[in-house]
């Protein structure tokens, strides 16, 4: 890229930029001048930002600067530079919000880099230039180091190096090689697991060995006929899983649940004989007159009322004793009633609001027609050209009118826009009256189509004068029926518990009789189940509570029986489980001990190996660190510090120190390079450039370190930006620092780009960088404000020309 030249630069909206700024870069020197605050930094500025996505001086001083980036009158901006490369053009762009700037396409980083630190030197870094530097100490991947690396060409040294620098540690090395750590955590991995499944394998042996001589005992004790061994599991388990127990205790589980049967039924007809004795026939017929005699009596008066609910109210079904009936009728007629009312009352309404809508239609069609007549009678001319004035007062600015481009000032003292608001005044009296009618007539429309609405709904809804005569019918029959039932609620209530009596009687009697015949069938029932389990029967005279315990006494003996041996027999199980989960175990864990000890071998084995890699990496490590310490203390003190020297003396020829960085003579891995200030007869000062320098000197020093810097690399970006480099300087070092702008520009190929705000110093400078031959270019921008504080670009382009007057004169 070092044939790359800046082409243009497009701003909008960009720190102290307001508004669109474009700016022309193709000249081999480009001068900026501007008053302070006109926007010098923030352009050159912007071509930091287009080409690496950020302003490396702001964010030095506010890391948070991205937010104040966009101008603070505009929400969104962008800058765009344009460069050309050969015959093909590059564009670096990036965008501005309130949120902060967004890179679109910029340098890549490593150039981005080159950039920051040896093309462009910002204001505000000329005079922290040498205290970075000075203060670098002896970080490898300091400015000055990473500039050390490329002048001496020394990248694959100090690849090697870096590469080999961690192997001095071996903390380092199980960061950053891949395996290492590995290795080492899979070999003490491996050492525990190895040992822990020893462990666990004597372990599962005494398991085995103890369970086995569990397992005999209970054979033993169920007097199985078996001999218990490792070999001999499956057998025992056979053994043990003979089902005859279990069958027996089944069948016993069966007896007891049909004994507790018998004994509730028996309890319950029991209970039963004594809580409700049997009833007396006198009260049974007492209960069922009673009721026949209210039957005869409202008996008809209550059906007729039923069917006339029912017709009424169709799909309700009502209870059949009478005090429900009238509660659950009285509940749905008085709802049903309430509907119908809302209903009646509602359909009344629509009917009153039909025609009050209608009439207030018709009012606001009248009004309607009325506005329509009188604005057929204004003329529109006045407003339409009243209107057109007044959208084009916002274009107005200044005296020139818009239209016709003529000075009003040559025909009138009064400005412009007072003139043509007074036009706009004069024709707007009758637009005015229009206005008001057009939104009247909109008003007035609009209610007319609410109404139309609101009548075309009500007309969907409204009931006939047929169906509103049925409501009213089918309301007044829910109150009559209402109005009797309350009237018959009493009788009602009479009826409901007098047939309630009557079927409480009925149900009492036909109990006793079941329970009677239940206990008589539950003897036989018991006697019967003794026989089942070979027990006695029961003798005469044997309460039910006696025989019940005895037979209940022989079952639990045997299910108690029966249980421990099931229990033994489970038990035995699961020490056979046991044993064949403990022998399965045993034979992974000696899988485990065998694949374990074949991986801690190959871990052992990787160690050793990288371990002997590791000693030859620290060898060759060691060797280049001799190789690059020689190489740079030859080529630094000889290389850098002369160009230094030189470019100083040029600029401040009268200065008896000179700046330069000094490298100790012992070997190191590090560099510490030091700023000194030697004499130019010979010897060191022995102080820092800030105590020997004077403040003009001091800038000297750093613009001059900048430029070596910039002059000891190859040239990848051949740009050389400088924002108001000559602080500090008198005439003489001006005079001397244009000199070499002259050199670096017509005899290093450099695009020279320089930023000042003093207007003699510019247009010494457009004198002496003025074009010197036929391919050279001179380029001048001023910045400035224009009268609503937009900033302003003026270019100015210088060719070269052949000076024929003298030419003549010779």
């Amino acid at each position: 890229m070092s044939d790359l030249i800046l082409k243009s630069l497009d701003i909008s909206n960009f720190r102290s930029i307001r508004g669109h700024v474009y700016a022309p870069l193709d000249g081999k020197v480009v001068l900026v001048h501007g008053e302070n605050g006109a926007g010098k930094t923030s352009l050159l500025s912007a071509i930091e930002l287009a080409l690496t996505g950020k302003v490396q001086s702001l964010e030095r001083a506010d890391p948070s600067y991205e937010k104040q980036l966009l101008h603070r009158s505009a929400t969104e901006g962008s800058v765009l530079l344009k460069a050309l490369a050969e015959t093909s053009e590059l564009s670096f762009r990036a965008v501005l919000s309130a949120a902060g700037s967004q890179s679109i396409t910029a340098l890549d980083e490593k150039r981005a880099a080159l950039f920051r630190e040896r093309a462009f030197l910002p204001q505000a870094l000329l005079g922290q230039l040498l205290q970075i530097y000075q203060d670098a100490g002896n970080d490898a991947a300091s400015p000055l180091a990473q500039f050390v690396s490329k002048l001496l060409g020394l990248d694959r040294l100090d690849a090697l190096e870096a590469g080999l620098k961690p192997l001095a540690d071996v903390r380092h090395v199980r960061k950053i090689v891949d395996g290492w750590t590995v290795a080492e955590n899979d070999k003490s991995r491996l050492d525990r697991l190895l040992s822990d499944a020893r462990k666990t394998r004597e372990e599962l042996n005494e398991q085995v060995r103890n369970t086995v001589v569990e397992l005999a005992t209970i054979c033993s004790a169920l007097e199985l006929a078996v001999e218990v061994r490792e070999e001999t599991l499956a057998d025992a388990a056979a053994a043990l899983s003979e089902g005859s127990d279990s069958e027996a205790f089944a069948r016993l589980t069966d007896q007891q649940r049909r004994l507790a049967s018998i004994r509730r039924e028996i309890d319950a007809a029991q209970s039963a004989t004594v809580s409700n004795p049997a009833p007396t026939s006198a009260g049974t017929e007492d209960a069922r007159a009673a009721f026949s005699r209210w039957e005869a009596e409202y008996g008809t008066r209550v059906s007729a009322l039923r069917g006339r609910v029912e017709v009424l109210l169709p799909n309700i079904s009502m209870p059949s004793d009478p005090e429900q009936f009238a509660e659950a009728a009285l509940s749905r007629l008085h709802t049903e009633q309430k509907q119908l009312s809302d209903r009646t009352s509602q359909a009344r309404v629509d009917i009153a609001r039909h025609s009050t809508a209608q009439d207030e239609r018709d009012v606001a069609l009248r009004q309607r027609d009325t506005i329509d007549q009188e604005v057929a009678r204004l003329s529109t001319s006045a407003g339409s050209l009243g209107s057109a004035l007044a959208e084009l007062t916002s274009f107005i600015t200044n005296d020139v009118c818009p239209v016709c481009d003529r000075d009003f000032r040559e025909i009138s003292k009064a400005p412009l826009s007072e003139h043509v608001h007074g036009k706009v005044r004069t024709l707007s009296a009758s637009a005015e009256r229009l206005l008001t009618l057009g939104r009247t007539r909109s008003e007035i429309q609009v209610t007319a189509e609410r109404l139309d609405r609101e009548i075309e709904s009500i007309g969907a809804r409204r009931l006939d004068d047929e169906a509103l005569a049925e409501l009213d019918r089918r309301s007044a029959s829910a109150e009559a029926l209402i109005t009797e039932l309350d009237s018959l609620m009493d009788p009602l209530r009479e009826g409901g518990r007098l047939r309630a009596a009557d079927v409480a009687a009925r149900r009492v009697v036909s109990d006793a009789q079941s329970r009677h015949a239940s206990l008589a069938a539950a003897r036989d029932t018991l006697s019967d189940f003794a026989l089942a389990i070979r027990a006695p029967v029961l003798e005469e005279g044997e309460s039910f509570q006696t025989a019940s315990a005895r037979l209940d006494s022989l079952l639990a003996a045997e299910a108690t029986r029966l249980e421990q041996r099931l229990s033994s027999r489970r038990k035995g199980a699961d020490h056979i489980a046991t044993i064949h989960l403990a022998m399965t175990r045993r034979r992974e864990v000696d899988e485990r001990i065998s694949k374990d000890l074949a991986s801690w071998q190959h871990a052992d084995q990787t160690l050793e190996r990288a371990q002997a890699l590791r000693d030859q990496g620290n060898a060759i490590r060691n060797a280049v660190d001799k190789v690059r310490s020689a190489i740079i203390r030859r080529e630094f003190n000889d290389r850098l510090n002369r160009v230094w020297r030189d470019l100083f003396v040029r600029l401040a020829p009268g200065e008896p120190f000179v700046p330069a960085f000094r490298i100790p003579e012992s070997s190191t891995q590090k560099l510490q390079p030091k700023l000194i200030t030697e004499h130019r007869d010979g010897g060191e000062a022995g102080g820092t450039p800030g105590a020997m320098l004077s403040a003009g000197n001091l800038n000297t020093a750093a613009l001059t370190l900048f430029i070596a810097l910039h002059l000891s690399v190859p040239t990848e970006l051949p740009w050389m930006i400088l924002d108001d480099p000559v602080q500090s300087m008198d005439d003489v070092h001006i005079a001397h620092f244009a000199a070499l702008l002259r050199t670096l520009s017509k005899e290093h190929g450099r695009q020279v780009m320089i930023a000042v705000h003093d207007r003699q110093l510019f247009e010494y400078l457009r004198l002496e960088l003025s074009p010197a031959f036929p391919e050279d270019s001179l380029l001048t921008l001023e910045l400035s404000r224009g009268p609503r504080r937009d900033s302003i670009c003026i270019s100015r382009r210088f060719s070269f020309k052949e000076e024929t007057a003298i030419l003549a004169a010779a």
